[in-house]
């Protein structure tokens, strides 16, 4: 007589059935931590975030500003790469950037915390890419990461967070490797500067030689960005009076004459002028900006972490198609036709950067940037608080794309820019914007 224990010939025993469950129990401690960055918060990287715009805020001498904004480019991969393998069928960037190298991958024995590996891998990108650190601001990002290992380690094995940072710190160090191979030159040695009718002039007070005439050499990050042209000029130079380019430079030039304290304001908020303490470093607002938006969205660590990569994508996108568009167009600035043609006396309201005018470097980076927040939250309102701290009030605005016409104008009121820069720029930038965000890192077909 069998036992009553068992049921039949296919029947298991209790015992042998705790032993199988206590075999897979086992077994559970060897797997990696289930996929958990999506649910995670996203706090690690807010903190990250708003302590580099604030370091960078008091940086003396301040970030050049394309290198600041391509250095936020890496940082955002390398944030994102970072808790990749936690997000459930998600890709690595590797697969879609270009001439992007394998990133290390997790073990597969062994749990991983995101937080820490994320953590760890921005204290790391963000030494590696800051410029002039003082010792102060070594030891405030010491504190910071320290504080994060911390409160992680609060409920987080030890184990797990010594190999959760060490993958995250392997990724800063894939990523900045890669960095130091793109040729982004921002040198004009060897550059001949050309001459013919309505060609780029160096501009007073400083008559600097030109920024970036070799960018269009570096390496981008979109193979699709090496054929992408800017759109042509939508009429021709010339000056004479009648001429469509005449009147778009006299309105600058009448713009200049009667400008108004607001229109002076807003073309200084938004160049950030004013040196350190004063005005944020190349980037900082933009991303002063994003972060409140994201951080009062309580995005998780996964989302938060794509936006920053992706917004960091773009910035350095834009900059490689812009300074391609630049070096090809070479179109002469305001200050240069209007002290030719109209007023030979006359100066913009802000100084003229020393680069061509067509197309527009900071109203093409705020709109390709913030299409990647249109696209995941929609057109909504937004306040810009940038500069509540030192006594500005907040600045609202009825959507995001009513920000980035703001940003664009400004450059108007400057006086260093057309009109049809501008508004030409913000739509080639939203373009890019809008391949940046369609990049799939599912592997599922995009709606």
């Amino acid at each position: 007589m069998q036992p009553r224990i068992f049921r039949g010939n296919h029947g298991l025993s209790l015992v042998a059935l705790c032993m199988v469950l206590s075999l897979l129990v086992s077994c559970v401690k060897d797997h990696p931590l289930p996929p958990t960055a999506s649910h995670e918060r996203g706090d690690v990287v807010f903190d990250w975030y708003k302590m580099m715009i604030r370091i960078q805020l008091y940086t003396t001498p301040a970030p050049v500003v394309l290198l600041n904004n391509r250095a936020f480019a890496y940082v955002g991969i390398g944030l994102y790469e970072s808790v990749q393998p936690g997000i459930k069928g998600a890709l690595s960037l590797s697969s879609k950037l270009y001439q992007m190298p394998a990133m290390p991958e997790p073990g597969y024995h062994g749990q991983y915390d995101w937080e820490a590996s994320a953590n760890a891998a921005l204290a790391s990108l963000f030494r590696q890419f800051s410029v002039n650190l003082t010792d102060a601001n070594k030891a405030s990002m010491d504190s910071l990461e320290k504080a994060w290992n911390k409160r992680i380690k609060s409920h987080t094995r030890e184990e797990v967070l010594a190999r959760s940072r060490a993958f995250g710190q392997s990724i800063a160090t894939a990523v900045y490797n890669w960095s130091t191979s793109d040729n982004f030159n921002l040198s004009a040695a060897g550059y001949e500067i050309q001459e013919f009718p309505g060609a780029w002039e160096r501009t007073p007070p400083a008559m600097a030689l030109p920024v970036g005439p070799f960018l269009k050499n570096s390496r981008p990050l979109l193979q699709s960005s090496l054929s992408v042209n800017a759109p042509p000029l939508p009429f021709p130079y010339s000056p004479e009076p009648s001429s469509k380019f005449y009147k778009a430079a006299e309105e600058v030039y009448n713009i200049a004459l009667g400008l108004t304290t607001e229109q002076k304001y807003i073309a200084s908020r938004w160049a950030d002028v004013g040196g350190p303490g004063v005005g944020f470093a190349g980037g900082g607002h933009l991303l002063f900006i994003a972060t409140e938006i994201l951080e009062k969205k309580n995005t998780r660590l996964g989302e938060a972490a794509e936006m920053y990569a992706k917004m960091g994508i773009a910035l350095k996108e834009a900059i490689y198609r812009v300074w391609k568009g630049k070096f090809d167009f070479l179109l002469l600035r305001p200050i240069t036709y209007i002290n030719d043609h109209i007023d030979g006396e006359w100066t913009s309201f802000l100084a003229t950067p020393p680069y061509p005018d067509y197309p527009s470097g900071l109203v093409a980076l705020y709109s390709a940037a913030m299409q990647i927040l249109v696209r995941q939250y929609g057109d909504m309102a937004v306040t810009d608080n940038a500069y509540v701290w030192r006594g500005d009030g907040p600045r609202h605005f009825p959507s995001i794309t009513k920000l980035v016409e703001e940003a664009g104008d400004s450059r108007i009121y400057a006086g260093i820019h057309y009109r049809f820069t501008q508004e030409i720029t913000i739509q080639f930038a939203k373009e890019l914007g809008n391949t940046v965000y369609d990049i799939n890192l599912t592997g599922k077909r995009n709606p």
